[in-house]
């Protein structure tokens, strides 16, 4: 009887060790950030840091800076800018129309933008970037039909009639863009009306012209 006792006292101890042990093996997973005893990094520490994310904020520090009235003047008259020919005296703009003449706009429409074209001698082509539905390019002219000469728009080709010059005036607009006069070699300088009405071509009188002009930066050409 006293064997049989120790035997069945030694078996309940065994089977308590094994339920402990079981107790040990559990699946619970450490927390967040914690290690193990061997200090092996959890799965949440391996993978690292969430990585960054651009903010619009972010993107917009990135964008290249406005070019000053300086250096954009520059750059159109290099032929690398479109750009507004802005008219000084009447804080208008030129606007080629589908139908040939320059007229004078507010700016806001697609007929208001132009690139010149350097030619050499301080003389280019003023190309209007007003889609037509003839298609191919169409820049200024000297329009010897009507009197005074007027401004309108042919087929691109260096001539008489298509190349202007543009001289700097040393003064600038009120927004510190540098102005210019432009002539034509054969017909006179680019003038203004009086009442701002339209453009017209003519040498300079005793009176002096009216009629100065400033680019405005409208980004690089497409």
């Amino acid at each position: 009887m006293r064997r049989f006792a120790t035997l069945t006292t030694g078996t309940a101890l065994a089977g308590f060790v094994l339920a402990l042990s079981a107790c040990g093996t559990s699946d619970e997973q450490p927390a967040a950030g914690a290690t193990s005893p061997a200090g092996v990094e959890s799965p949440a520490q391996a993978a690292g840091p969430a990585p960054a994310t651009s903010s619009p904020a972010a993107a917009a520090t990135s964008a290249a800076p406005a070019l000053d009235a300086g250096e954009a003047t520059k750059q159109i008259l290099a032929g690398k800018r479109q750009a507004l020919i802005h008219i000084t005296e009447d804080d208008k703009d030129w606007s080629a129309t589908y139908e040939g003449p320059i007229a004078i706009g507010t700016g806001t429409d697609d007929g208001a933008r132009f690139r010149l074209v350097p030619a050499g001698d301080d003389q280019y082509l003023i190309e209007a970037l007003r889609a037509r539905e003839e298609g191919g390019r169409w820049c200024v002219n000297a329009d010897v039909r009507d009197e005074p000469v007027s401004l309108g728009t042919v087929k691109c080709a260096e001539n008489e009639n298509t190349l202007f010059r543009v001289s700097p005036t040393g003064k600038s607009d009120d927004k510190g863009r540098p102005t210019h006069w432009l002539s034509n070699e054969k017909f006179g300088t680019v003038q203004v009306r009086n009442d701002g009405s339209a453009l017209y071509i003519q040498e300079v009188g005793d009176g002096g012209s009216r009629g100065t002009f400033s680019f405005v930066d409208r980004g690089a050409v497409q």
